[in-house]
């Protein structure tokens, strides 16, 4: 276990983080592009520490051999499992890939140390193949069959099926089964399913995280942004520099500061989806500053195993049924927009109800904002020291004379008084003021003065050229369901997994029975179950059934 402590100029980080590791399996391993790989994954602690707190994200990502990202998201961990689903782009080519999983945390060590599953991609019209280098190497990984669990029973009460029989699976637990472990189940044509071999690379736990050299922090709150703060002109770090965050549309600012190394931290909520942002830096006298944010993925180079895409005879019948199935299932899928989250001008602000409210269209025309805070008699006025404006409340408590207030523009802080009053006051819809000290993390404020705008657009003016927009990806939501039967009566079955659980619950008898439909497409067929134990890793069970077309 390490035992951190990170003081900053506004915020203070203590935590014990566990020496991590991730475990995950997935309901293939052979997949046609466009379609969603759906996984179930355990976060693990690879120290003999119980109390320590564990990452509440995991990142998993679709690379090549080389490490060339495709795809990849953010995943939402609860109680140390996780569970969703990857949608493979439509361009991929075929080949071989991997599916490479990860916490924050993980970032400070070796990438050696992260989770990689081989998958095949069959891309059905694209003659380009990513071919392999049939190497061995680089992070000296080696194979290694998954140990056969004796733990769990599984049977079905057949051993082949026609097509649209009911199939009636039964589970059973011996009793050694560790309460704490995560079993998933599959069923999934046997060709597509890898069984024998796995890539594992064996780690030493206390040379996974180096504390001499720590730039990511754990994840315990929910996903997290950060970055670096440096002067533009001299490239040097910004220490002890206020950075203010906006989520657009969500009435709220977050606010830390930067380290004696000009790096910044923020958590942020748990949305889906993308969402644009808005960072900021004050404003200091001579000083240009420029914001640089980490990456959320991992960049650096990774060599893996690069077996050649070579396909058996069997694999070459199920990837046709495949392309074939994931045709079908295109021509009925119902095609979703994700939609852009609605500012509500309702609802309450991170401040809560204003001192004062100052609504401009009860007033006559002024040419500007600042004659407004001048000529009515208002809590706050403007002021003008060293030749730059400045907005002070004037009240009897002493802390509003020694703090700066916080002043926005549609919920986005800005810290350039003379932008602000530049303003077209016929954009503004109203002022709203908090004559009071706010804190805002471990920031104190002289109260706020916050401007919003009639069309929530900042009111036409362009924002601190010291901030910065980015339109960022919060975490993945999957959409799909554990995977059962899934069409109608006028749909065809056109399912290339045929059932996929992430997570089975077992009764107290440590027992479950499970339905399921036998599919169109005859073949053999494979009932994959995988036990995934945060001490023990993955083990497995699994059964065959014959799958007879239609007569």
């Amino acid at each position: 276990m390490i035992s951190i402590q990170i003081r900053l100029k506004s915020q203070e980080i203590s935590f014990n983080a566990a020496l991590e590791g991730v475990l995950l399996t997935t309901d293939r391993n052979m997949y046609v592009s466009g379609e969603k790989i759906m996984f179930s994954s355990v976060v693990i602690s690879l120290n003999k520490y119980d109390e320590v707190e564990m990452n509440r994200i995991i990142i998993v990502e679709l690379i090549t051999p080389e490490g060339s990202r495709v795809t990849g998201g953010k995943f939402l961990v609860e109680n140390q499992n996780s569970m969703g689903c990857l949608q493979i782009p439509e361009e991929t080519s075929t080949g071989n890939y991997y599916l490479k999983s990860y916490t924050r945390w993980m970032r400070n060590g070796s990438t050696e140390n992260y989770n990689y599953v081989l998958l095949k991609i069959i891309h059905p019209s694209k003659s380009e193949i990513l071919n392999g280098k049939d190497n061995f190497d680089s992070i000296s990984f080696d194979r290694r069959n998954f140990e056969k669990t004796n733990d769990i029973k599984i049977v079905t009460d057949q051993s082949s099926y026609s097509s649209g029989d009911k199939i009636q699976i039964s589970i059973s637990s011996s009793g050694k089964c560790d309460s704490t472990s995560k079993i998933s189940l599959t069923l999934a044509p046997e060709a597509s399913i890898d069984l024998d071999k796995g890539f594992v690379k064996k780690t030493n736990p206390s040379s996974i995280i180096s504390t001499s050299n720590l730039q990511y922090y754990p994840e315990f709150k929910g996903v997290s942004l950060s970055g670096k703060l440096l002067d533009k002109n001299n490239k040097q770090a910004l220490a002890g520099t206020k950075i203010n965050l906006s989520v657009l549309g969500d009435k709220d600012i977050m606010v830390t500061g930067t380290d004696s190394a000009g790096r910044f931290f923020f958590s942020l909520p748990d949305y889906y989806g993308n969402r644009d942002l808005f960072l900021s830096a004050e404003n200091q006298n001579d000083i240009s500053s420029e914001i640089f944010i980490d990456n959320d993925f991992c960049i650096r180079p990774v060599n893996l195993p690069s077996p050649l895409f070579i396909l058996s005879e069997a694999e070459k019948v199920t990837a046709l049924n495949l392309v074939i199935n994931h045709t079908i299932q295109k021509k009925f899928q119902n095609i979703s927009i994700e939609n852009e989250p609605e500012i509500n001008s309702d609802s309450n602000s991170f401040y809560g109800v204003p001192s004062e409210v100052l609504m401009l269209e009860n007033y006559i025309d002024l040419p500007t904002l600042e004659d407004y805070f001048n000529e009515l008699p208002l809590m706050v006025k403007v002021r003008k020291t060293k030749g730059k404006k400045h907005f002070r409340f004037y009240t009897t408590q002493g802390e509003m004379a020694i703090f700066d207030p916080l002043v926005l523009i549609d919920w986005v802080a800005v810290n350039d008084a003379d932008r602000i009053l530049a303003m077209p006051p016929r954009e503004i819809k109203r002022i709203e003021l908090i004559n009071a000290p706010y804190v805002k993390g471990n920031i104190v404020y002289g109260g706020i003065v916050s401007f919003i705008s009639k069309k929530y657009d900042f009111a036409g003016i362009d924002l601190p050229t010291s901030g910065t927009f980015i339109r960022y990806r919060f975490l993945e939501e999957c959409d799909q369901e554990p995977i059962q039967e899934s069409f109608g009566s006028h749909r065809p079955d056109a399912r290339n997994t045929i059932y996929w659980n992430p997570e089975i619950t077992l009764d107290e008898k440590g027992e479950t029975e499970i339905y399921m439909s036998a599919p169109e497409t005859s073949g053999c067929y494979v009932l994959l179950l995988r036990e995934m134990n945060k001490n023990a890793g993955i083990k497995q069970r699994w059964i065959e059934i014959e799958i007879k077309g239609s007569e």
